[in-house]
């Protein structure tokens, strides 16, 4: 295993913080193109993250989203009676929309839109590992989680609100993982009543890159890069703060096989397909159009057959 620093051309980058236009160099687009990822210094200013962490913090302790299954513990199977420790709030800017007006957002659409041009902001959560305890992401492709009937490219920014590293729980990559493909997942611990995946297949972890950032640094990857994250053995609570840029879904003309994603049953979407029986779904969609004011019919028609599928499985 390899622990890289992060290193940028801080020249330019603006004294407010904000970066141009374009940012990344040529030389870092064909390293993301290569390893699928990238790491990047100061994303966000000091003082917005720590309102970041207010906010989000707030709303962990207050148990926002939990009826609407928002809120839920990523390791932990639905029938366990543990308290919480590794846990995942979805769109917090539901909840605050100020998260959504950050140097943050602005800085990352920038970097996106050189990565992915025409992609848009689809999503936002934060990921809290409890100090000493929260456990590490398991192996995995974000592509798992997706439906393989239709194909998108997706990149996720992955920003901490404090400084990470080994035993901060912090990023690990495998660089150049994305040329395998989509590989073949399951439950964590073969539970379906989890909500994580893990990678069901062996690789080669010796090349596997660990990524140290400092709290407002930020480490970007497409859906198909292998990553992990480390446990939090330190003594502070490690909150991370990510955003999902995706660009249109088309259906897919060979859709893969993804016979993790039938066989899950997590306490997550059993919450949040009886809040869309009660009426979520129309909540549901009237956020994405406020999210998204400029999608097109296609998109509209892919989260209505979504909300729809989600529907049919809750009544089976």
């Amino acid at each position: 295993m390899v622990v890289i620093s992060v290193i940028v051309e801080t020249s330019a980058k603006e004294n407010s913080g904000k970066y141009p236009a374009a940012f990344l160099s040529e030389r870092e687009l064909q390293s993301f193109s290569t390893n699928g990822f990238l790491a990047t210094t100061g994303i966000s200013p000091s003082a917005e993250l720590s309102e970041i962490r207010r906010i989000v913090a707030d709303l962990i302790a207050r148990r926002v989203g939990e009826k609407e299954g928002s809120l839920f513990d990523t390791m932990e199977s639905s029938t366990s009676s543990d308290a919480p420790t590794s846990i995942q709030l979805t769109n917090p800017s539901n909840y605050n929309a100020w998260l959504l007006e950050t140097d943050y957002v602005r800085n990352a659409t920038r970097i996106a839109h050189q990565l992915v041009p025409n992609c848009f902001l689809s999503c936002d959560f934060v990921l809290l590992k409890r100090a000493k305890v929260g456990l590490g992401t398991p192996w995995h492709q974000d592509e798992a989680y997706f439906d393989p009937q239709y194909d998108h490219a997706t990149l996720t920014f992955w920003m901490p609100l404090q400084d990470v590293g080994p035993n901060d729980g912090c990023m690990i990559y495998v660089p150049g993982s994305p040329q395998m493909g989509v590989l073949a997942h399951r439950s964590l611990h073969d539970d379906p009543h989890t909500h994580a995946f893990e990678c069901a297949v062996s690789f080669n972890q010796d090349q596997s890159v660990t990524v140290p950032l400092q709290a407002g640094d930020c480490a970007v990857h497409g859906q198909r890069t292998l990553h992990c994250s480390t446990n939090n053995k330190s003594s502070v609570d490690r909150y991370a703060y990510l955003l999902t840029f995706v660009s249109t879904p088309t259906l897919s003309k060979n859709p893969r096989q993804a016979p993790w994603l039938e066989q899950r049953e997590s306490i997550d979407q059993q919450t949040k397909r009886a809040w869309m029986l009660r009426g979520g779904v129309f909540v549901l969609l009237l956020r994405k159009i406020r999210r998204i004011r400029s999608l097109t019919p296609s998109m509209y028609v892919v989260y209505l057959k979504r909300g729809v599928k989600d529907i049919l499985r809750v009544r089976r």
